[in-house]
């Protein structure tokens, strides 16, 4: 097939010829080259024209020389997406053997394809060569061993940081000793990394770039504003762009918004370019304080948004609770991702509405989306709010038994709590001990789990054994442990672990603490002490505390207390309808009726009304909701004759019901 050669270009209205336009591949500016073949190849467009030119190039003869074919090499690594099959073929044929350069260009078009392992092989073939190489092939081969490290082990990158040392790049290339600092911090090895910071002679804007992105990542938020300071302090060099965005979700982890709020103004004013990138931290960093005012000025004010922006934005609205915004500006993301439908997933688990979480996620599984972790824990929260059980195994089963999801400490977490909280304790128990790395809230979720059923004995030997690891309990922890006292009135122990928890481990007990205590003492009867705990708190009681009282008054016919608790419950919340009901009780039980009679009418005239008692379960995958003496359902005949035969069959047992 004959080449067409294209004619010569047009002049310019100066009369000389324009020279072509450079395609992005070719990033080399200050190369002249001359020859006719060669000179249409620095401007090759398309993949097929190359392979026009590189037949022509082999006709000729020039393909095989070692200049050509490295310009071969640069378009094949550098195009999009990189031709590494051409690229290797290339560097077969070439004469008398590729050079660190040709080598070099073929690493990066294996790391733009994401084969590492094949980019750091011909790194290794520099080495058994014994070509000499240059900070370019330092830093590919660094890049190299970073993403193909297995298990985040940096021992690869380690090796090659030993040659660093060997061939005398320490302190000779800024290039290579800012790609040192980058692998180290990626590492989570910010000692090291800032070791080698210190010790290079010359640095630049991205040297310090690198580093505070190392600490902001690693949630080192101090450390990363004390290497922005100093960076501002040695003078002569600038922040970019690229520099604030660590530095603003350092500031975002600090919660110092005063500080945010000068950097944004600083940004604002024209200090930097605003890049999508320092524009998507900005509304991250509004959205940590709740400022979502702020956070919605930056996003308005963007010229170009990614999908990042507009996620970042509904994560902003979901974490402040704002429905309202977040969904439709969800639904009008031109692209979305699995992180922008795991935000509203979460959005709508964290604001108590699980029926809607779980549509969304039926609805994103439908689309084809794969669910990343985030989403899963979200959904596995939503599924615990409804009993959702079904949904939850069928979770456990698709994504973590076939593989597609890594059962992390979070998301096993999450699974325990889903099946304690809808009643599979085995499956809950099962699985913790199955897990092979468990932190506190692991052994919080167990602890509540058996604390929620009643099982107290296997709170307390769950709490023995967490004392014989080298996690220590939080308040989370106590209140579990209370709680299952509670259940069963161990009061001794109970006391014991409030105790505990102060002197040992230094807790600062909170309402719900002392609402456990309260109740505990008086479910037990020993309500003069349980009254005492409340009135001698240093923080209020609260509705959880004064509550307790309440029930425990009810429970044993304490007038005079109940009265007491009554009033700082009707002080706190005059519209709650539990307040009056259980007084009412209590007064009957007194035979009082003028004052049940009274509390009735009082209720009336404050509007305040009885909330119906409410029920749901799950019947293949179909939620069904009952109010009291409800008989709207369809089966509604059929449920009441169950019930009856129930309530028959419990009668027989010797059951006398709480009235």
């Amino acid at each position: 097939m004959p080449f067409p050669v294209p004619g010569p270009p047009l002049p310019s209205p100066g009369g000389t010829r324009a020279p072509p336009p450079r395609p992005a591949w070719n990033t080399n500016r200050n190369l002249v080259v001359t020859h006719p073949l060669l000179s249409l190849l620095e401007s090759c467009p398309s993949f097929p024209r190359l392979l026009q030119l590189h037949a022509l190039l082999t006709v000729s003869g020039l393909a095989a020389h070692r200049f050509p074919a490295s310009r071969l090499l640069a378009f094949c690594a550098l195009s999009t997406p990189p031709r590494v099959d051409h690229t290797a073929a290339i560097l077969a044929r070439a004469a008398p053997g590729p050079n660190t350069y040709m080598l070099a260009t073929m690493m990066r078009a294996f790391l733009r394809a994401h084969l590492p392992r094949r980019a750091f092989a011909l790194f290794r073939r520099v080495i058994s060569d014994s070509l000499p190489a240059d900070a370019r092939t330092l830093v590919f081969a660094l890049k190299a061993a970073a993403a193909a490290s297995e298990n985040g082990s940096p021992s690869a990158g380690e090796g090659v940081h030993c040659l660093v040392l060997k061939w005398g790049f320490t302190g000779q290339s800024m290039l290579v000793g800012n790609a040192l600092v980058h692998f180290y911090a990626n590492h989570k090895s910010l000692a090291h990394a800032h070791k080698l910071f210190d010790e290079m002679p010359e640095r630049d804007v991205v040297s310090w770039t690198t580093l505070l992105d190392g600490y902001a990542r690693g949630e080192l938020a101090d450390e990363a504003w004390l290497v922005f300071c100093r960076m501002v302090a040695a003078g002569g060099l600038q922040p970019n762009e690229v520099t604030l965005v660590p530095v603003v979700s350092a500031i975002g982890q600090m919660g110092l918004l005063a500080l945010g709020r000068r950097v944004h103004h600083y940004v604002a004013e024209g200090g930097v370019r605003v890049s999508v990138n320092l524009a998507n931290a900005l509304i991250d960093m509004f959205g940590k304080f709740w400022c979502v005012a702020s956070a919605r000025e930056v996003f308005d004010s963007m010229a170009v948004k990614d999908v990042y922006s507009c996620t970042t934005m509904v994560n902003v609205y979901g974490k402040c609770g704002d429905l309202e915004s977040a969904s439709p500006l969800f639904e009008d993301m031109p692209k979305r991702n699995a992180v922008s439908w795991s935000c509203m997933v979460a959005a709508y688990s964290q604001a108590n509405q699980p029926e809607e979480a779980i549509r969304l996620f039926k609805q994103m599984v439908e689309e084809g989306i794969e669910p990343i972790n985030a989403t899963l824990v979200s959904v596995l929260s939503a599924c615990a709010q409804l009993g959702c059980l079904d949904l939850g195994r069928w979770i456990y089963d698709t994504y973590i038994i076939s593989g597609k999801a890594v059962l992390t400490v979070n998301l096993g977490n999450a699974l325990i709590d889903m099946y304690a909280k809808c009643g599979d304790l085995h499956a809950a128990s099962k699985l913790f001990t199955e897990m092979a790395e468990r932190n506190v809230v692991s052994w919080n979720s167990m602890v509540m789990a058996h604390a929620m059923h009643g099982q107290s004995e296997q709170v307390l030997c769950l709490f023995k054994q967490l004392k014989g690891t080298y996690i220590v309990p939080d308040e989370i922890t106590f209140l579990g442990l209370l709680s299952a006292c509670s259940h069963s009135g161990l009061v001794s122990e109970g006391r014991r672990y409030f105790e505990e928890m102060k002197l040992a481990y230094g807790i600062v007990p909170k309402a719900e603490h002392y609402a456990c205590i309260i109740d505990l003492l008086g479910k037990s009867g020993l309500l003069e002490e349980a009254f005492e705990v409340a009135k001698g708190m240093p923080l209020e009681a609260g509705e959880a505390g004064w509550g307790a009282l309440l029930h425990a008054c009810r429970m044993h016919g304490n007038l005079e207390i109940g009265e007491w608790a009554a009033d700082k419950l009707v002080k706190l919340d005059p519209s709650d309808s539990r307040i009056y009901v259980l007084m009412c009780q209590i007064y009957a039980s007194k035979n009082k009726w003028d004052q049940v009679k009274m509390l009735r009418m009082l209720m009336r005239d404050r509007g305040v009304k009885k909330n119906p008692g409410c029920s749901s379960i799950e019947v293949d995958g179909k939620f069904h909701e009952f109010l009291v003496a409800d008989v709207s359902h369809v089966h509604s005949e059929d449920i009441y004759a169950a019930l009856k035969n129930i309530y028959i069959h419990l009668e027989l047992e010797g059951y006398v019901p709480l009235t």
